[in-house]
């Protein structure tokens, strides 16, 4: 049995149910439990969520019913907090017996022509994987001589065909299955060996392209019911993280390609745009917020977004469009506050070949430790053309000790503390051309929430690192600038 480690109660989704007018029933007998509770949960992208609560007799019978058909997709059955077993869910009556000696494989589907097959497969490859482990402990054997290495790495192409030949049966045999779209969405595309080409590094290449652009040939855009397994999650996950290049561009660019191939409305779509979103602005990779911003802008609309409210749609976007011009290749925006000594100063003026914007507090704890390690370091770098401008919020002695007492030799700079209080002064600072309001609300220009944060910039201004503490600076420094 697999442990069930979460279940949420409320779904985040709406879901539509498959084309059918009758109401749902399972009916399960269970040999060996009784007089108990178990549960119906539903998948919904990586997570699942309670769906019916039905009771054991006495007999080991229970039955989920409800008046209104179950949204197709991959339902489990739970007792304890366990997952017991799996059942595919696209028709109004299933009914099956099993016991509690081992679930699947005493399992018996009296009436379900989508678990019969859905469970051919599944025991097939059940019985599959231990011999793919007998092989696998051959190979991973290091006292194993080559020839049994060999035989072994043979045997486990062949259990590799017979596993696909029985999906491809299956398809083949019940082309208009849930199972059969399962079974075609979980396919991997066979890559070719593209021997003629003898440059190894060209062939890995061949590889990679082929794998991309194959990847989601056998996957139904149209089918929302595998929304409702494991599938979909695992992979958006896997294309997006681990197949994708790792750029902004390059998800940018994939991400429409998908949705293009969606309906709106649908559960696909929903959930495809969602994952996107999520994924990249939750993302710890320099450069990912220009996903977000592209999913913000472009996908977060109130026609598009039919699934989000309204108040919600409108944080996004104004999240999407603060981050805009913060981007990696966009030019800061300039910023003009007081240092120290009293004089107005602005970051564009430097002439250094890069400059470090460091956004900070002396109240707070991470930049108490951070602000003097940033300051050691820069003793290291500053004869480099390096110029670090700080800005803090507010002018005032505490934070004029702290510059001191750490030896901050920067170009210490923060809004001056009287126009917080004094509506007059900031009227004379703005309208006699000395800063601008930009600047005295620097928090909201460059959307600094959390501090520190680091921008490093190249001798235009523009944007080229962020996200940053002093480590990380320092390895964008010394390997793409060579520091």
């Amino acid at each position: 049995m697999k442990k069930l480690l979460f279940i949420v109660f409320l779904a985040i989704f709406s879901t539509s149910s498959f084309a059918a007018n009758d109401a749902y029933k399972i009916k399960i007998k269970f040999n060996g439990l009784k007089d108990t509770v178990c549960y119906l949960g539903n998948y919904f992208g990586d997570k699942q969520y309670y769906k019916d609560t039905a009771r054991i007799d006495s007999k080991g019978n229970c039955v989920f019913d409800g008046s209104e058909p179950l949204p197709g997709g991959i339902y489990s059955v739970i007792f304890n907090n366990m997952l017991l077993f799996e059942l595919v869910v696209n028709e109004p009556l299933i009914e099956i017996e099993t016991d509690t000696a081992n679930y699947v494989k005493k399992m018996v589907i009296k009436k379900s022509i989508e678990n019969q097959l859905f469970y051919k497969q599944l025991l097939f490859v059940g019985e599959k994987q231990k011999e793919t482990a007998k092989f696998q402990s051959v190979i991973n054997d290091a006292s194993a001589n080559e020839n049994d290495k060999k035989t072994a790495q043979m045997e486990l192409e062949k259990i590799g065909v017979d596993i696909k030949n029985i999906r491809l049966e299956i398809i083949k045999n019940n082309p208009n299955t849930f199972v059969a779209s399962i079974l075609k969405a979980m396919k991997e595309p066979e890559i070719p060996s593209f021997e003629e080409v003898k440059n190894d590094s060209l062939v890995r290449f061949k590889k990679y392209f082929y794998m991309k652009n194959h990847f989601w040939d056998d996957f139904d855009f149209t089918d929302d019911r595998l929304v409702r397994t494991p599938i979909y999650h695992g992979k958006l996950d896997r294309y997006f993280n681990k197949i994708v290049v790792q750029s902004p561009d390059s998800i940018i660019k994939e991400a429409d390609k998908i949705l293009a191939k969606t309906k709106v409305p649908s559960e696909i779509y929903k959930y495809t745009a969602h994952f996107i979103t999520n994924n990249f602005e939750k993302s710890k990779y320099m450069g990912m917020e220009s996903v977000f911003i592209h999913m913000g802008l472009k996908y977060y609309t109130h026609e598009l977004a039919y699934w989000v409210d309204s108040a919600q749609i409108e944080k996004i976007r104004e999240r999407a469009l603060a981050q805009e011009p913060l981007q990696i290749g966009k030019k800061a925006i300039n910023l003009t506050l007081l240092d120290t000594s009293g004089v107005w100063r602005d970051f564009h003026s430097l002439k250094t070949d890069f400059t470090v914007l460091v956004f900070w507090d002396p109240e707070c704890g991470h930049c108490k430790k951070e602000l003097p390690k940033l300051a050691e370091y820069f003793q290291t770098i500053k004869q480099k053309s390096v110029s670090i401008y700080a800005i803090s919020s507010s002018h005032d002695d505490a934070w004029k000790k702290f510059i001191k007492e750490k030896k901050l030799d920067f170009i210490n700079v923060a809004v001056p503390s009287e126009v917080y209080t004094d509506q007059n002064k900031v009227n004379e600072y703005v309208l006699g051309g000395k800063t601008d309001v930009k600047s005295l609300n620097y928090h909201l220009t460059y959307d600094i929430f959390t501090t520190p944060q680091i921008y490093l910039l190249d001798k235009n201004k523009t944007i080229v690192g962020k996200k940053l503490d002093t480590d990380l600076l320092k390895q964008v420094l010394e390997t793409r600038y060579k520091f």
